[in-house]
């Protein structure tokens, strides 16, 4: 028997790289045509679309054809999530909710066999990639429930590395920094993961009482937010450790891409999700390279399968293949088309919630929020124009925004949010181009 022990960890030894791209792009599209046919036959919601547009799935004859077909929103989700259902409602096992701080959560509902395909998927590509096996041990904190949420990370982790693959897996929610060590030191894991605000703050407490080069771990997964290069090789260096980025959408997929060892860009699992880049304003198909919205469709979800779901992600596809000889494409997300941003470990905040909070105070006429990072916390500060400058409106203002369940979450529970700052100016102190102003800014440089 071949002994494989001192073989490199990673994904150069795959069959996968004996693939070519030309064998990947048709079995695309066969599975495209599939998921298109079975969604039209019995998806209450995806027979209406075509019905209503005057299409039918014989109509998809080419990738580009399927822009014949209208994006699924998150509103439509939110509003009628049964509408999606392809099989009985007592079919489904699991649900995943991502909810903004504003409307209804979207709900992602899975059968039994919906989620053996993604556990499947990912312990696959833990194999490849970081070459993940039944002697690692690793340390997850991932929040099952975090917020309002319902995340999928930590659930399908757990199946793909523990059930599939056989590591010992050691999650729990969050703890305290002091805790966290301690099981870190007992089980001694090689692997460790969370989103890239709570490894930071956990680097930073830990190393303070703690040399972390000697604890051991060899791998940090990181990611559900943007990660700047230079964030990373800070949690690098204070470990020795790797540090990967992986990418997925609940309501999508968990985990729909990853970094392979040359960290040059997250290889996106083609074989399980179809990706479109478009112009956010004319909705053309854009080629691979340049920079466009991105639109998924499930190729494998038979319970609540999604076509050409606006992410609302920005992003491109890279050109150039990998050298670590993955055929699969890569992706770099640069931003958000909407008003979305990222905010603590791992939570997403609609800005427009400030609209709601500030324009609920009558003296209040206008604002400015900016994003900072400072310490490795995100800083929240606001300067609102108001009739009247005094405490109280100072006070109602921060005890608003601290009713947030995203910043009180942030604040209290992964320590990677600062206390609000709120200051009152006299109306018409802001800078204004024109007669408009730039109500939020971002100073966080997250995406570059």
């Amino acid at each position: 028997m071949e002994d494989n022990s001192n073989k490199p960890k990673g994904l150069f030894k795959s069959s996968l790289g004996s693939f070519s791209r030309n064998f990947i792009d048709k079995y695309k599209f066969f599975k495209l045509k599939k998921i298109i046919r079975y969604s039209y036959n019995n998806s209450p919601f995806y027979h209406r679309l075509f019905n209503d547009n005057n299409l039918k799935p014989s109509d998809i004859k080419s990738f580009s054809d399927i822009t014949k077909i209208p994006y699924t929103n998150s509103e439509d989700l939110q509003n009628n999530p049964n509408s999606f259902f392809s099989v009985s409602e007592n079919k489904f096992v699991n649900v995943l909710t991502t909810a903004g701080s504003t409307g209804k959560p979207k709900k992602a509902y899975f059968t039994k066999e919906d989620t053996d395909k993604i556990a499947q998927s990912i312990a696959q590509g833990g194999r490849l990639l970081y070459g993940i096996n039944q002697n690692d041990v690793i340390r997850f904190t991932f929040e099952v429930g975090y917020g309002t949420e319902i995340w999928g990370t930590r659930y399908y982790f757990d199946k793909a590395y523990g059930e599939i693959i056989g590591a010992l897996m050691l999650s729990t929610g969050r703890l305290s920094v002091e805790e966290e060590l301690a099981i870190i030191k007992e089980y001694n894991p090689n692997i460790f993961g969370d989103v890239t605000s709570r490894v930071s703050y956990l680097t930073s407490e830990m190393k303070k009482i703690c040399d972390l080069h000697s604890l051991g771990i060899e791998k940090i997964f990181i990611g559900a937010e943007p990660t700047p290069n230079a964030l990373r090789k800070s949690i690098e260096n204070a470990w020795n450790a790797d540090a990967v980025i992986g990418y997925g959408i609940n309501e999508v997929g968990p985990l729909i891409a990853g970094e392979c060892e040359k960290k040059c860009g997250m290889h996106f699992n083609e074989i399980s999700y179809f990706l479109e880049v478009v112009d956010p304003d004319t909705g053309e198909l854009l080629e691979d390279g340049e920079v466009g919205e991105f639109i998924y469709t499930t190729l494998d979800r038979m319970g609540m399968p999604l076509i050409r779901y606006n992410s609302h992600d920005l992003g491109r596809i890279i050109t150039k293949n990998c050298l670590c000889g993955l055929p699969l494409k890569r992706i770099e997300i640069k931003g958000r088309t909407d008003d979305l941003v990222p905010i603590g470990a791992g939570d997403n905040l609609f800005t427009r919630i400030f609209d709601d909070i500030l324009f609920s105070i009558p003296e209040v006429v206008d604002y400015q929020v900016k994003f900072d990072r400072k310490n490795g916390m995100d800083q929240i500060s606001i300067i609102a124009e108001s009739q009247k400058i005094n405490k109280t409106i100072q006070g109602e203002i921060i005890a608003k925004i601290l009713k947030i369940s995203k910043i009180d979450n942030g604040i209290n529970v992964s320590k990677t949010i600062a206390k609000p700052i709120v200051k009152l100016v006299e109306p018409n102190s802001l800078e204004r181009d024109s007669i408009k102003m730039k109500r939020v800014i971002d100073n966080r440089g997250l995406y570059g």
